[in-house]
């Protein structure tokens, strides 16, 4: 048993250290550390992108320009990346969230190139995550209905290059959706 759970460590191990090659460290940005203020800052940055500088200023207890200070060193840092509004899919007709599971027929790394770039392209396409393991890709897509992501499948996620195949289930309902990062 012992001899079992060592191989299977060292075997992924030995996996996660091919994804660490995979993915290089310039593409990783290096953490900055962060006090108190700055954990507060992004807690409530992300609650409420839309604070002003003079609001988020007063839920800390400090002037305006030390704040604008702070937050200007996060976003300049990358640890703030972008302000956006999350819109309600079912106030716009986009009713069905299904996921998706691929496996690729191959794994070079034209294919992969090849698979990466058109995926981009489908706005139908939520988040697209490379795994490790049985299953090779991981998709979280919206479509207004089941109609629609019949013909979306046969035209255009089956056609990315090297899909191998693909096995989909709809959300029936939606118990935890968070934008969040926790931030500790």
């Amino acid at each position: 048993m012992a001899e079992h759970l060592s191989n299977r460590l060292a075997s992924t191990m030995s996996s996660l250290r091919k994804v660490a090659e995979f993915q290089p460290r310039a593409e990783r940005p290096a953490a900055i550390a962060l006090d108190a203020i700055d954990k507060t800052i992004l807690c409530a940055l992300q609650e409420d992108g839309s604070l002003s500088i003079s609001e988020l200023a007063d839920r800390l207890g400090m002037t305006p320009p030390p704040c604008w200070r702070r937050v200007r060193r996060l976003r300049d840092a990358g640890v703030l990346k972008r302000q956006i509004w999350l819109v309600d899919p079912d106030a716009i007709g986009l009713h069905v969230m299904l996921y998706a599971t691929v496996k690729l027929a191959t794994h070079n790394a034209e294919e992969m190139r090849a698979f990466k770039e058109e995926v981009q392209k489908l706005p139908e396409v939520l988040e697209c995550s490379i795994l490790l393991g049985r299953t090779d890709v991981i998709l979280k897509m919206i479509v207004p209905d089941i109609s629609q992501y019949e013909n979306f499948f046969y035209q255009k996620l089956t056609q990315l290059p090297g899909v191998r195949e693909v096995i989909t289930g709809v959300v029936m309902t939606r118990v935890k959706e968070a934008s969040a990062l926790p931030v500790l």
